[in-house]
């Protein structure tokens, strides 16, 4: 089965360009202490180009960017959050503020990205430089957060690890994060596969149990046919992957279904928080999972099943 998801071909270097003339006009702003108008422009008007070009892409192809691959659909819709001038000058103004407290603190280099990423934050410290990337959810971050992170990069504690985590907690951290992912529709291309439609799956479970409220996220099938792991539910993302394994016709309908619905209930449910840990197999959740009515017979399928 081929990959039902759209790839698109030398977009990191796109990216990476873009967050290098972030940096760049950055610090020319600190340096001559105002912003370049037509630098700015033009870095806004690429980004917008991109976006454009991307959503082309997609439609000669009769698809949407929801059935890009996760990488893929992640930058896109990072494009779109930044094609809005507000969104675009909040970005650089956080670019320039990590900077400024930076360059306070150490007379190291530094690059900086500020990314929708898969991680909250991340430090790389390198011979000549520090490579820093920042989850794009603490662009309205105060003063402390800025500090807290710097902290972080030159020498991390428990308490400023705790700290962070605390800020990509909190209700500005999800607001910003929930204006990036808005979840577009997508085509049959990624939700169509050979033997199975979860599309039409998902919207059957969700009539039957969950009253039609759940609302709908990005589904698609794995790009590699992975056997430990089957499915799971990215809630920054809003996806549901299923695991292409799956989809053949040795694998009874209910088995498919009682792995969507696994996951549909984490999307229900979410993560509870226990000393700072999160869970995700509650007792609640644990006790809606058996509300499945092939629960036993899924559970018997996975015990006595061979997936090599």
């Amino acid at each position: 089965m081929p990959s039902r998801t759209l790839q698109l071909r030398n977009f990191t270097p796109i990216l990476d360009d873009l967050h290098m003339r972030f940096q760049l006009l950055a610090e020319n702003t600190l340096a001559v202490q105002g912003i370049t108008i037509a630098e700015r422009n033009d870095l806004l008007e690429d980004i917008r180009a991109t976006r454009r070009t991307i959503l082309k892409r997609c439609q000669s192809r009769a698809c949407q960017p929801a059935d890009l691959n996760d990488s893929g659909y992640r930058g896109y819709l990072w494009l779109v959050f930044l094609s809005e001038s507000r969104r675009f000058d909040q970005h650089l103004k956080f670019i320039i503020r990590f900077l400024q407290e930076w360059k306070k603190r150490t007379n190291k280099t530094v690059t900086v990205r500020m990314y929708n990423s898969p991680f909250v934050f991340q430090c790389k410290p390198e011979k000549n430089q520090t490579k820093v990337t920042i989850g794009e959810g603490f662009l309205t971050s105060d003063d402390q957060a800025i500090q807290i992170l710097v902290d972080c990069c030159l020498q991390s504690t428990r308490r400023s690890l705790a700290h962070i985590r605390k800020v990509s907690r909190s209700s500005t951290y999800k607001q910003v994060m929930d204006a990036i992912w808005q979840h577009g529709g997508q085509s049959t291309r990624s939700t169509k596969g050979d033997h199975y439609d979860l599309q039409q799956l998902f919207d059957r479970l969700n009539a039957e149990y969950f009253q039609g409220k759940l609302e709908q996220p990005r589904l698609c099938w794995s790009s590699r046919r992975a056997t430990r792991r089957l499915g799971y539910y990215h809630p920054d993302t809003d996806t549901i992957t299923v695991s292409r394994y799956l989809d053949q016709s040795a694998i009874p309908l209910y088995v498919v279904e009682y792995v969507l619905y696994h996951e549909m209930l984490h999307k229900k449910l979410g993560l509870k928080e226990v000393n700072s840990y999160r869970l995700a197999h509650t007792t609640q959740f644990k006790q809606q999972e058996r509300k499945f009515k092939f629960y036993d017979e899924a559970e018997k399928f996975f015990k006595t099943f061979s997936r090599t």
